[in-house]
């Protein structure tokens, strides 16, 4: 990247890391499994979508349950591939809604990112609604 403004792995980084966070976030906000954790995802998705980097937002959601870990894992590999497929080039650590204009196939890494973004979002939505299911209480009632 640093001689072309642009490479595979810089693809891959945009579309299998800030956009997969970015869904998980995202998903996290609009429908949490506790109370405060839309809180918490919120400053997460806008770092992530305005600067293209802060992947480590999603962690706290990833590493508290499997579903939401694997789905990264899978979201990740979907956009990959999707890059792999289209030989998208591009940069990170850019704002989110510029990336596809410094890439070499706009379109094709708008595509790729949707992937990540909507994958990641849907794994993370199966998973909260699923605790909130198995949790009637939502895991907020605390001690009796």
């Amino acid at each position: 990247m640093e001689k072309t403004g642009q490479s595979f792995l810089g693809a891959v980084d945009m579309t299998g890391l800030v956009m997969v966070s970015a869904g998980i976030t995202l998903a996290n906000i609009v429908y949490p499994k506790n109370r405060g954790e839309s809180a918490v995802a919120a400053p997460g998705f806008l770092i992530n979508m305005g600067f293209g980097t802060f992947v480590e937002a999603a962690y706290p959601f990833m590493f508290s349950d499997r579903i939401v870990f694997g789905g990264a894992i899978l979201s990740a590999g979907v956009a990959g591939t999707l890059v792999g497929l289209f030989g998208i080039r591009g940069t990170a650590y850019v704002p989110s809604p510029m990336a596809p204009f410094l890439s070499n196939h706009a379109v094709s890494f708008v595509i790729a990112m949707l992937a990540g973004l909507v994958c990641a979002f849907l794994f993370t939505l199966y998973a909260n609604r699923r605790y909130k299911k198995l949790n009637p209480d939502g895991g907020d009632a605390g001690p009796a």
